[in-house]
């Protein structure tokens, strides 16, 4: 008899694929393509639609455990092996603020040189596989009907904070019983989250992906103790605009940063949707087990960020091995809509040489 507690398996139809979901999803691109058109035309400048804001990249290591158990063991955690990577630590909102504002902050990780089938559309010249992470452990949307309501808030509000929270939280419906509370109560927890250590956050997958034979979630853990003065940071935050930029020079100049790299597996239908992205797997049911460790050694950082090859990284995550393919509506609008924003930020980068 299956245990309560026992990962339930991965099988091509753990998706559920709505009828509309394709019109939504070229909805969602013809909004995304009209706010980046909009915000070259205002500011004169090519803007990716989100983590527009980087504070560093950083080269290091993904270590796969040894010894993980049969469930664990999946994918590019198949076998005790180390890893090149390459780790961008960003602010999430749109636009390059200070970092003294509350923002959500994000961790994307390009995990390099792996073995295995790819997906096979992944336009990567280099085999890698993608992680991409932030600070919160949920999306804001549900679904892709959910994020084309809201790209089409921003298209009709065109920068108006007041109407942008009105629209988001009302649809245009003035019945407070059909109000998306929850998604808004999302928004507000993700951007108005206080700055700290880029070392010091907890970064989360929010979508959930194919793990091997099962489903899981991911998250990125800082593991150890740094010896920094949480004093100076708050002084940088009053006096720097790149406060955490510098300090992730200063850190990563002066000694190590590791994390636990951690996954979920699905064990509840009920309790752990694939399809809706707002709701938080409980922990109580599934706790996060470590599969790897990610080291980043003491080293520079600042030259990298001018880098070139820096400037116009991509990372997706559909950049990935069939083992680990994203999984849910969130991760299928992602599929069409992160190539339109890592083009966008190409162009940025080019025009900027």
């Amino acid at each position: 008899m299956t245990s309560p507690n026992a990962p339930l398996p991965y099988h091509d139809t753990v998706e559920i694929v709505p009828t509309d979901e394709a019109e939504d999803i070229r909805q969602v691109i013809d909004a995304l393509e009209l706010l980046l058109a909009r915000s070259l035309l205002k500011s004169g400048q090519f803007r990716a639609d989100v983590h527009v804001k980087t504070h560093g990249y950083a080269l290091g290591e993904l270590r796969v455990l040894p010894n993980l158990p049969d469930e664990l063991a999946q994918g590019l955690f198949a076998h005790d092996r180390t890893y090149p990577v390459m780790a961008r630590f960003s602010n999430a909102a749109s636009q390059a603020q200070p970092d003294a504002l509350p923002d959500g902050r994000g961790l994307a990780i390009k995990v390099l040189d792996v073995i295995g089938e790819m997906l096979p559309d992944d336009p990567s010249p280099r085999a890698a596989q993608d992680f991409v992470m932030i600070n919160h452990p949920v999306f804001f949307a549900r679904n892709v009907n959910d994020y084309l309501r809201l790209e089409q808030v921003l298209v009709q509000a065109d920068d108006n904070p007041l109407a942008t929270a009105e629209g988001a939280l009302t649809g245009g419906d003035w019945n407070p019983l059909n109000w998306h509370w929850r998604e808004v109560l999302t928004v507000a927890r993700i951007a108005g989250q206080l700055p700290t250590h880029p070392a010091d956050q907890t970064y989360f997958s929010m979508a959930a992906i194919r793990f091997g034979n099962y489903v899981a979630k991911y998250r990125a853990k800082p593991l150890g103790d740094r010896h920094e003065s949480y004093l100076k940071l708050i002084q940088q935050l009053g006096t720097h605009a790149d406060a955490l930029r510098l300090a992730l020079e200063t850190t990563l100049r002066t000694q190590q940063v590791l994390f636990e790299f951690q996954v979920q597996l699905r064990t509840s239908e009920a309790s752990m949707p694939i399809e809706d992205a707002t709701i938080e797997w409980p922990e109580s049911e599934s706790p996060y087990r470590t599969v790897a460790h990610l080291l980043l050694p003491r080293q520079e950082i600042e030259p990298l960020r001018r880098q070139s090859e820096y400037q116009n990284l991509a990372f997706n995550v559909w950049h990935a091995l069939a083992a680990h393919r994203p999984l849910g509506g969130i991760n299928r609008v992602r599929r069409r809509v992160y190539p339109i924003s890592a083009t966008w930020r190409q162009t940025k980068a080019a025009d900027t040489e």
